[in-house]
């Protein structure tokens, strides 16, 4: 008797290690189910991380990241992720052999530009338009940077077949080579390069400041072109070097995953089998204690049973073996999930940083001319549906060469970001300024009365009165000149920033320091 009591006894033990097994593997099964979610979520972040590199690739992702919605078995995505990898490998021989020829066209133009001194008005006048284009993809980028080499070896080769100097000097447009000197200086301050490149702008930034020779202008614009090319092809070797990390990465877990769901199919299935089994022998078990009286006789077939409950024993021991390698690849897939969300996190924050400084003057640390036209865009719309006032104002500062000249262009820059602190602190919250020149800035004052612009303006012209500049021992007196208008009629925004230079330069004609509202 006591035997039997010993075998139920570690019978009942045995069904209790197995209960507490499927539990185990119940959790394990949820926790899958749970990483499955999360990459789900990872591929949904890298789809917006990735996007505007490749048309293509961003349908591909999409496509994928609404199927991860839908599909709850991950397994039948394989082919649509093999997808995605051939177009990233396409996508980096394109960029490659397009990048390629652009460094081609920019040494035959390199060469060509060496040998001759001057340029054309007319293509001066095709290069400001080409340079005032955004550029808001990389493929963008090239086509401009190609359009830009075009321009300069058109220009070239026209200037050659001329033989008289004379000729060549007069059709160097002075106020035009004023234009494209103030429109580099704007895209230096606007690139905002790290390292050596970021040096060797600011360095080209303070040549130009004081001023070059029409053929130094050439070779300086195409060293800008070269260092806004190396800073395109640094770019794309970044997100390359990327998207290959995602790639690998995608393509471990995805094997992993694989691997993952089979092992847990299969210790599903051996659970099954084991519990079956053990039901079976309970069964048997708990039928011979009722039916033989004499367990003498049943012994044998008890020890085989034992046996039997044995080797179900050891079998669940393997089981546990596979369900902690199973566990711990799962807490691998996971780790490695992290690593790439956080990495998706960087690099999105890195994107948001990159747009954030294309929209600031570096100098001032307002916005710029870019972000200007943007703004204005939209004030103009909500005008027409809303017809609240709207003004525009033109802030210019008087005699500011008069500063670079006399103590440097160091103390300019120190005027122009004081001025610029100066005028963003006497503005509301939906007011906005950019700054729109070399001395200028612009202001947008959306639904604002007139009482209150003008005071606001005013205040803004006599706090810059006041400002205590002081160089080389020298107290100097800074005043503004400003121009405003309102939008009315049939007003459109180039209407309006014609009609606000007018406004600004009838205020500085009349005398420094004043503000002159135009309609």
């Amino acid at each position: 008797m006591t035997d039997i009591n010993a075998v139920a006894s570690e019978v009942s033990k045995l069904k209790l290690r197995l209960d507490q097994a499927q539990l185990t593997y119940r959790d394990a099964s949820l926790k899958s189910r749970r990483e499955i979610v999360i990459l789900k979520r990872l591929i949904s972040r890298l789809s917006v991380a990735c996007k505007g590199l490749d048309n293509e690739l961003d349908e591909k992702l999409c496509e994928l990241r609404t199927e991860l919605e839908q599909q709850k078995d991950v397994s039948k995505l394989i082919p649509r992720l093999a997808v995605i990898e051939r177009l990233v490998t396409r996508q980096a021989s394109f960029t490659e052999n397009e990048n390629h020829l652009l460094e081609q066209q920019i040494f035959h133009s390199g060469e060509t530009l060496k040998r001759l001194p001057g340029l054309p008005a007319q293509l001066k006048r095709e290069l400001r338009n080409l340079l005032g284009q955004p550029s808001d993809t990389l493929v963008q980028t090239h086509k401009h940077t190609v359009r830009l080499l075009e321009l300069y070896e058109r220009a070239l080769k026209l200037m050659s077949v001329s033989n008289n100097a004379m000729v060549m000097k007069d059709a160097l447009d002075h106020d035009l080579q004023l234009q494209l000197t103030n429109e580099l200086q704007r895209l230096i301050t606007e690139l905002d390069f790290d390292g050596d490149d970021g040096e060797r702008l600011m360095n080209i930034r303070n040549r130009l400041l004081l001023g070059v020779s029409p053929k130094t202008l050439i070779e300086l614009s195409l060293e800008v072109l070269r260092l806004v090319l190396d800073g395109t092809h640094n770019e794309r070797r970044s997100s390359q070097h990327f998207l290959d990390g995602i790639n690998s990465d995608l393509a471990t877990l995805q094997k992993t995953t694989n691997q993952s769901v089979g092992q847990s199919s299969a210790l599903y299935e051996h659970r099954n089998e084991m519990t079956s089994e053990l039901a079976t022998l309970a069964g048997t078990i708990k039928q011979g204690l009722g039916e033989h009286k004499n367990l003498e006789a049943w012994r044998p077939a008890l020890t085989d049973l034992t046996k039997e409950l044995l080797v179900l024993a050891e079998r669940n021991k393997a089981l546990e073996k596979r369900e902690k390698a199973l566990i711990e690849q799962l807490s691998y897939n996971e780790g490695k999930i992290n690593g790439l969300f956080e990495q998706t996190q960087d690099y999105r924050r890195r994107l948001n940083d990159q747009e954030r400084k294309m929209f600031l003057d570096n100098l001032t640390r307002v916005y710029n001319r870019a972000a200007l036209h943007e703004r204005l865009e939209h004030e103009y719309r909500r005008w027409l549906r809303y017809q609240h006032p709207l003004s525009v104002v033109m802030i210019d500062i008087d005699h500011f060469k008069e500063v670079n000249d006399n103590y440097g262009h160091l103390a300019g820059d120190k005027v122009l970001k004081i001025i610029a602190r100066t005028i963003r602190q006497n503005l509301e919250e939906t007011d906005f300024i950019a700054r729109f020149g070399d001395d200028e800035f612009m202001l947008i004052l959306p639904d604002v009365s007139e009482e209150e612009r003008t005071k606001r303006l005013t205040k803004i012209r006599e706090s810059i009165t006041q400002l205590p500049f002081r160089f080389r021992d020298q107290n100097v007196s800074i005043t503004v000149s400003i121009g405003a208008t309102l939008f009315h009629g049939n007003d459109t925004p180039d209407d309006i920033l014609e009609r606000t230079g007018k406004a600004l330069f009838s205020a500085k004609t009349a005398g420094n320091n004043r503000m002159l509202w135009i309609s």
